[in-house]
């Protein structure tokens, strides 16, 4: 019997494990890059996958050819000059028998030696290969630079070098002197195995092949460190080291001419380590260091330290002006602000009830909707089943007979989470529940009769009004779809719910990789680690798999090189669902241009669009100047649209985007001030209002008529404040709409005058001898007084503040809107509605409004419709807290109120008439 026989189970389960561990790893890698080629296939996009693909592997193979050719080849050297004979520390008295074996044994160890050096020197190559095939987009980027046609002013280079080449030169650079190290490190335990450096012997240890050798490799060592300093010459454009960004008086004068002097000395040592290989011992090389290492701490810190201290500091205005005056011109053109107009504003308290009626499409549309707010109403009102959900409530604008109103809308989205826990398996996650249903819309300035939003498109199956129909209303691909689904099974899909039925679909849309085979199958069901797509009897020859749906993980694998902003939003465009995207082109490496975010130079130079149905992607070429864009459109032929494509009906809901906005409004804080010294001292800083409390007032879209300009517009605004002060200063606008998009206007407010400020006027609110006790009273009966985002809206030459108030009762949750704010100059008013309320600050009512005494308690409404209202109120938190005996007689002194209200005509509903929920 052999005896190896009881080691076989074991050595099978070693092998087996072995797969497990470095197979199975393997395979759903290769699962993954095969499926992600189809889902690059199925979106018509082949062509960025490959080229993604191509420039990943020519750059890691790129790299890891130098280090292996660098490792490799001397190791190879150190190989060939290796010593035959033994140490010369072995004792001279040695016997030859000992020799002799020693000698043999370094003949039996140079096979395995140079296998080590072999497959060592490909390990390492792999292994940085890889990790440097991270950096293909800079180094394509580089190699398709466009010229941005603006120059740097320090050292007269092309923009397009600091932006495009100059990263690609610092990625090589941090590459290159760690990998010259480790080569020189290795070479040397080459050496050392083979006998020629001899530790204990300290610096006469080296045998002369070994430190002509290593000369040479210390040498390329600090070559490039040589050309390390070249390239931080250019990087002090980005230096933080004066008042602002970019080369100061102390890098231009002081830390210039120190790198140019560790560069020259730099270049001397490598002149003295070749030249040391002529030499016997370290002497020169030696020297050469010290004399480097001396001059970069006293030429390279202390020398522009002294600069920065005694020249710089005593005279900073005078000496960093130029420098300030660059970054000044420099960040309003990166961050495109250079082409805001500025208009002067009267801010002034002349305005009329007359005015007021002039501006209706302004006061029509102001959002008395707080997004926030609204998506709480929505999630409680449109959600209809728990398993959908909306991701947040979005502004956009449509036109309504005739006339452009500002709306809210949300798409309805699926979250099978929320599915109930026995139904919550694969099948139904995957096959069933596939897609969301439906969109919602509402006027941003309409309540109903109960203060609830005034849905124009919602409900399930969508009801809609003329102009709003939706005709596709399936939600395959949206903000939520972040999981995969596959359709045309066996199976038929959950389309929406009909009482306590369903409707069912089949899709039909054209997205999808086809999985019916068996390769397929069993790939998908590696990705996602779900067997069930292998054994499942439902899915067949026409079954596709549609997965990265959502559509930040969609654009990421389309358009890595984009950044993308945070509010992505639905259109109901032709009566289907149309995902609207900004995308920006971004750099950090812009000279002189401050920091922001994390960013000196950005374009919103891209507008994407993706079909909520079939996931139709289409992304537009929106700034089709920008460099970035060009150089990436070079790369990805085919991808970017362009502009003048765009359909007019999608162009039309396009908005400027909120992020950039508000990067935009930051910067514009202190790079309104265009004179250095008032820079400098910052004369005129301004702030966001709230910004010291860590709650900065955010931007808000309007549709409002601007001072002097004849028509509406879809404004996005954004107030300022003096730095340190409450008041307001004046505030920025930015344009949508087709004609005039992207226009900014900054309105400035007289300086002699003090305008107040959105904490001024909160402080106002809570100090109303009116309002206050109104609010403290709902509060008391048990309803949470919520105050919406409060806005600052233009007409004529006055600025008025709106805000809305809503109610939200303990047991229901549902924010109601039951009261709107406004305050202007020194009035403070609310009412059930805007007009109302505006009006009521001149002492007027809308015309339907009686001229009756008013109820202190409800201000804005006369006594007895205060009198209806506080009934009704008090029904309704009766009707909540279940007491129906003291409902009914609340109805029934409503129904008195109301028929003394409208005269005889309606007969008073009594409590026996009035069905209970």
């Amino acid at each position: 019997m052999s005896t190896g026989t009881p080691n076989r189970p074991r050595t099978l389960s070693i092998v087996i494990l072995a797969l497990l561990f470095f197979g199975l790893p393997f395979a759903v890698w290769l699962s993954t890059f095969l499926t992600d080629y189809l889902w690059f296939v199925d979106v018509g996009q082949r062509d960025v996958f490959v080229t993604i693909l191509v420039s990943r592997v020519a750059t890691g193979v790129a790299f890891g050819i130098v280090v292996f050719a660098l490792l490799y080849v001397n190791a190879r050297i150190a190989r060939a000059m290796a010593p035959r004979a033994i140490l010369t520390s072995v004792s001279q008295d040695a016997p030859p028998q000992f020799e002799e074996a020693v000698i043999q044994l370094r003949s039996k160890a140079g096979p395995i030696i140079d296998k080590i050096v072999l497959w060592g020197s490909v390990g390492f190559a792999f292994l940085i290969g890889l990790a440097m095939s991270a950096n293909w987009d800079v180094m394509r980027l580089a190699l398709a630079a466009v010229p941005f046609g603006e120059f740097d002013p320090q050292f007269g280079r092309e923009i397009s070098f600091y932006v495009f080449t100059l990263p690609a030169l610092r990625v090589i650079a941090d590459w290159l002197t760690p990998t010259l190290i480790f080569v020189t490190v290795f070479t040397a335990g080459v050496h050392l195995v083979d006998g020629a450096i001899q530790p204990w012997a300290r610096l006469k240890g080296f045998a002369p092949h070994v430190k002509g050798h290593l000369s040479v490799l210390l040498a390329m060592i600090v070559a490039s460190k040589a050309f390390d300093y070249y390239l931080r010459v250019f990087e002090l454009n980005f230096s933080p080291r004066g008042q602002v960004i970019g080369a100061s008086y102390t890098d231009i004068n002081a830390q210039i001419p120190a790198l140019r002097i560790l560069m020259a000395i730099a270049v001397a040592s490598t002149i003295v380590l070749l030249v040391n290989i002529r030499y016997r011992g370290w002497r020169l090389p030696i020297i050469a260091l010290g004399v480097w290492i001396a001059a970069s701490i006293i030429v390279g810190n202390v020398y522009p330290g002294l600069v920065q201290q005694f020249r710089v500091a005593p005279n900073e205005v005078a000496a960093e002006e130029p420098y300030i005056a660059r970054n000044i011109e420099a960040t309003r053109r990166a961050f495109d602000i250079e082409d805001v107009e500025t208009r002067p504003y009267p801010a002034a308290e002349t305005l009329t009830a007359e005015d007021v009626t002039a501006n209706r499409t302004t006061i029509d549309n102001v959002r008395l909707w707080d997004p926030r707010i609204a998506g709480q109403t929505y999630r409680q009102l449109q959600v209809i089943r728990t398993y959908y959900e909306f991701a947040d409530v979005d502004i956009d604008r449509y036109e309504i007979d005739g006339r452009m109103r500002q709306v809210l809308v949300s798409a309805r989205e699926l979250d099978t989470s929320q599915l109930a826990e026995q139904a919550q398996t694969w099948l139904n996650q995957h096959l069933v529940y596939t897609h969301g249903y439906g969109i919602v819309i509402s006027p941003s300035n309409e309540s109903d009769a109960r203060g609830l939003p005034n849905f124009w498109v919602g409900d399930i199956p969508p009801e809609s009004i003329e102009g709003l129909e939706v005709e596709q209303p399936a939600v395959y691909f949206g903000e939520m779809t972040d999981d995969y689904v596959i359709v045309n099974t066996g199976i038929p899909e959950f389309d929406y719910p009909v009482g306590e039925s369903r409707a069912e679909t089949i899709y039909d849309g054209k997205a999808g990789v086809q999985v019916g085979s068996f390769p397929r199958r069993s790939a998908f069901a590696l990705r996602f680690g779900a067997p069930q797509i292998i054994f499942s009897q439902y899915i067949d020859s026409d079954s596709r798999v549609l997965f990265d749906r959502d559509l930040r993980t969609r654009l990421s694998k389309l358009a890595p090189w984009l950044s993308l902003d945070s509010d992505p939003y639905p259109a109901l465009i032709d009566g289907r669902i149309l995902w609207i995207q900004d995308a920006y082109t971004a750099s950090n490496r812009y000279p002189y241009s401050e920091y922001f975010r994390g960013v000196n130079y950005v374009r919103n130079s891209v507008k994407v669009t993706v079909d909520a149905y079939d996931g139709t992607t289409t992304l537009w070429g929106f700034d089709p100047d920008d460099p970035i864009l060009r150089a990436w459109s070079s790369i990805f032929p085919g991808l970017i649209a362009d502009e003048a494509d765009i359909p007019d009906e999608v162009r039309r809901h396009f908005r400027y985007p909120e992020d950039l906005f508000s990067l935009q409004a930051e910067a514009y804080k202190t790079y309104h001030m265009t004179d250095p010294r008032d820079f400098y001292n910052k004369e005129d800083a301004w702030e966001l209002p709230g910004e010291r409390e860590g709650i900065p007032m955010q931007p808000f879209y309007v549709l409002m008529r601007l001072p002097g300009e004849a028509v509406e517009d879809f404004h996005l605004i954004q107030p300022y404040t003096p730095r340190q002060r409450n008041n307001m200063i004046g505030w920025m606008s930015a344009k949508s709409d087709p004609a005039d998009y992207g226009k900014r206007m900054v309105y400035t407010f007289p300086q002699g005058r003090v305008i107040l400020g959105p904490e001024q006027v909160s402080a106002r609110i809570n100090q109303d001898d009116i309002i206050a006790p109104q609010l403290t009273l709902w509060s008391q009966r048990g309803s949470d007084v919520i105050f919406g985002n409060m806005l600052v809206v233009p007409l004529e030459d006055s600025i008025v503040y709106v805000q809305p108030l809503y109610l939200q009762a303990e047991q229901t949750a549902i924010p109601e809107l039951v009261r709107v704010l406004v305050i202007y100059a020194d009035k403070v008013e609310m009412a059930t509605d805007l007009e109302a309320a505006l009006l009521a600050v001149f002492g007027e009512r809308p015309d339907d409004v009686t001229d009756e005494p008013r109820d202190p308690d409800l201000p804005g409404l006369p006594a007895d419709a205060a009198r209806a209202q506080d009934l009704y109120e008090r029904a309704i938190d009766a009707q909540r807290a279940g007491d129906w005996g003291e409902y009914g007689r609340l109805i029934e002194e409503l129904g008195r109120v109301l028929r003394e209200l409208a005269g005889p005509f309606e007969p008073a509903p009594s409590a026996e008439d009035t069905v209970a929920p």
